[in-house]
């Protein structure tokens, strides 16, 4: 493989050093390796579960993979939203 294939091959793998960047600048000290690990559990898990569940929902004479796209889609929204009313949850004054 030459240098310009191996450029284009890593650049989608970029996203995930900011991320954890992101998580180590954000986080409070004492939990960043807690949250890091938690982050690459989620990614593990993101790259896992979907595969199956589009094998396990694929149906010809539903459309293909409507039925396991759709599921994907109310998940991303229900962690959407979850993360959301966390994110505007009322902070305790400690």
């Amino acid at each position: 493989m030459d240098c310009a294939g191996k450029a284009a091959g890593a650049v989608p793998l970029g996203g995930a050093g900011a991320v954890f960047t992101w998580v180590a600048q954000r986080a409070p000290q004492a939990r960043v390796g807690t949250i890091t690990g938690m982050v690459g559990a989620a990614g593990g898990l993101g790259g896992f579960f979907p595969p199956l569940l589009m094998g396990a929902t694929y149906s010809p004479e539903l459309g293909g993979y409507t039925v396991g796209l759709g599921l994907l889609c109310a998940t991303a929204l229900a962690a959407t939203l979850f993360t959301y009313i966390i994110a505007h949850a009322p902070k305790d004054a400690a």
